[in-house]
């Protein structure tokens, strides 16, 4: 039997599917396979070298332009002379679905949305005959059901991939028109309270993160009573005045520094052999990294406790090393000394205060520091006892 939320009231009588991953339909509906709902189906998008892509004309649609819930991402996209793509620009109504790499996006063109767009190869396009809406089919490929047909179908070379045969050959679950319109309805009316409802909830991220920020930075630079502390210029032009009894040090009088180094590739492998291996920031998590790679023979390790940089675009993130690990030249280890700096404070410093680095990132072919520009970067030093209240006050509200 196919689970159902409790929510809906159910129809008077069900039926097998037919169909192992879809389950059991309404009795009044059809299963049949979306060739025979098409006015056209599986119908292949343009391949287009990326040398033609320019600023203007037809938008072209490509599997990445389209996120995993079927809108188009926000970023402006690239664009194809019309000349090149006339025969493959999209109508009102035509539903776009990946068929390798991100199988199974999908996406529904409403030309009022979008403007004039064509599709690249892909994807694959069908058009809804007079039996199915557009959106009732688009809405369905954003179902657990069109997950398990994907699932039954998938092919694993290098990446997964579907061809067109296989989507005109699917089984889709039809109502009558009547009912696939007022499922289209509910849902999408849902839908826009559920976006309404994210965006509030990613505004109040954003501001939290601000707030966030905010409480670090002016906690590093100010302390912990700054209206009653009297103040002295930092000699930073960025980051002006700091406590009076404070010092402005740079890292390399405070820390050690280990600069990544990159092992011979014979030397690195996923499986677990040797210590795990950090290129860059690409596995930093919240805290901690995850590492998918290993490394039998790493040139540079850094140990248990250090604060880890990332001094390759993008420069600045930070992570926390919760064991050895080897790293390579996109991570610097910052290692402070106890006896004068904190650790925790250090690394709430080297957040607060990258602003220093990106000073100091070349911006040549990539956004990079070196060894130097990380020694140079000054932090600010109170006293020992100081700096653990400051470190314990910011990690009770951060």
């Amino acid at each position: 039997m196919t689970h159902r939320p409790l929510l809906f009231p159910t129809y008077p009588e069900y039926k097998p599917s037919g169909i192992p991953w879809l389950g059991d339909i309404p009795a009044h509906w059809e299963v049949p396979r979306l060739k025979y709902l098409c006015s056209r189906s599986g119908i292949y998008g343009a391949n287009v070298p990326a040398t033609e892509y320019q600023d203007t004309g037809i938008r072209f649609i490509r599997t990445t332009d389209i996120t995993d819930e079927g809108r188009l991402k926000d970023d402006d996209g690239v664009f194809l002379p019309k000349e090149l793509v006339e025969n493959y620009l999209l109508d009102d109504g035509d539903i776009l679905i990946s068929r390798s790499g991100t199988v199974g996006r999908s996406f529904l063109y409403q030309s009022k949305l979008h403007g004039p767009c064509a599709y690249a190869g892909y994807l694959v396009r069908f058009v809804s005959g007079p039996r199915l809406l557009p959106e009732y089919l688009f809405l369905f490929t954003q179902t657990r059901a069109f997950q398990g047909f994907l699932r039954s179908v998938v092919v694993q070379s290098t990446i997964e991939n579907v061809n067109a045969r296989k989507y005109r050959n699917a089984h889709i679950p039809l109502p009558p028109l009547q009912e696939q319109a007022a499922i289209a309805r509910y849902l999408t009316h849902k839908d826009a309270l559920i976006q309404r409802f994210l965006q509030g909830k990613r505004r109040m991220l954003d501001l939290l993160k601000q707030l966030r920020k905010s409480t670090i930075y002016y906690t590093v630079k100010d302390g912990l009573n700054p209206d009653n502390t009297p103040m002295k210029p930092s000699g930073i032009p960025w980051l002006g005045d700091i406590p009076a009894h404070w010092k402005a040090i740079p890292l390399k009088y405070v820390a050690t520094t280990i600069m990544g180094q990159s092992p011979p590739s014979a030397d690195c492998s996923d499986k677990p052999i040797g210590l795990p291996f950090l290129q860059g920031c690409a596995e930093f998590g919240a805290h901690h990294p995850t590492p998918v790679q290993y490394c039998s023979k790493p040139p540079k390790t850094t140990p248990p406790g250090a604060i880890l940089l990332s001094v390759r675009a993008p420069v600045g993130r930070l992570n926390m090393a919760d064991q050895e690990y080897g790293i390579g030249r996109g991570l610097c280890a910052i290692i402070p000394k106890n006896d004068i700096l904190d650790t925790t404070l250090a690394r709430y410093q080297l957040e607060a205060l990258q602003h220093g680095l990106k000073l100091a990132s070349t911006g040549s072919i990539y956004d990079a520091v070196r060894m130097q520009d990380v020694r140079r970067q000054r932090l600010l030093l109170p006293p020992l006892d100081e700096q653990a209240a400051i470190a314990e006050y910011l990690d009770d509200r951060i």
